[in-house]
């Protein structure tokens, strides 16, 4: 009897994403910010941060929150993330944010505060941890599930109604998709982002 021999190793989904974040109407600067990052192979993160308010201090919080993200290596596990995160804004007004890192076909995710994370063609079942970064979290709750080649996920900060299925726009490309969703579902009080994020062999 020949050998068994070893099954390849399943190579990574790819990724591919776009977005849309704009500020509240009538302010220049944003209090939303994203963060898309990508090694190459087969590793990435897929960020969110609404900075509690608008306009020129929360966009101050956002960015200080991308800078403390972007210089974390794309292995790091996603609590060890969220609590770089949360030390970063220590001091600040604070913000929520989702946080995914990918590695495979693998997603880790974390969530404080509003801005929710929405999935189609795979489960992603992630519970909003209560709290506010750089403030107080009781606790962060982890998601870790695997995606599967035509998923897609949607970040999205509290500036976007829900009333919408992402499941019923799997036909619109990704930044089609992003617009569609700012045109209709998009509130004028508040900065308004969505991040969109789907997954291939």
């Amino acid at each position: 009897m020949a050998p068994l021999q070893p099954k390849p190793a399943a190579r990574p989904l790819r990724v591919q994403t776009a977005h849309l974040c704009l500020p509240k109407p009538g302010e220049r600067e944003n209090g939303d910010a994203v963060l898309v990052r990508e090694d190459g192979e087969g590793r990435s993160m897929l960020v969110v941060i609404d900075a509690l308010g608008h306009g020129p201090g929360a966009a101050e919080v956002s960015l200080a929150g991308t800078e403390c993200l972007s210089a974390l290596p794309l292995d790091t596990p996603v609590l060890q993330v969220m609590h770089a995160l949360h030390h970063a804004l220590k001091g600040s007004r604070g913000a929520a944010a989702t946080v995914c890192m990918l590695s495979g076909s693998r997603i880790e995710c974390c969530a404080v505060g509003n801005v929710h994370l929405l999935s189609a063609g795979s489960e992603v079942p992630l519970v909003l941890s209560p709290g506010i970064l750089g403030h107080q979290v009781a606790k962060f709750r982890v998601s870790d599930s695997a995606l599967r080649a035509g998923a897609r996920i949607a970040l999205i900060s509290d500036g976007v109604s829900l009333r919408f299925s992402l499941d019923q726009l799997r036909h619109l490309a990704a930044a089609e998709a992003c617009e569609f969703i700012i045109r209709r579902y998009r509130r004028q009080e508040d900065d308004a982002t969505v991040l969109l994020a789907d997954f291939s062999n």
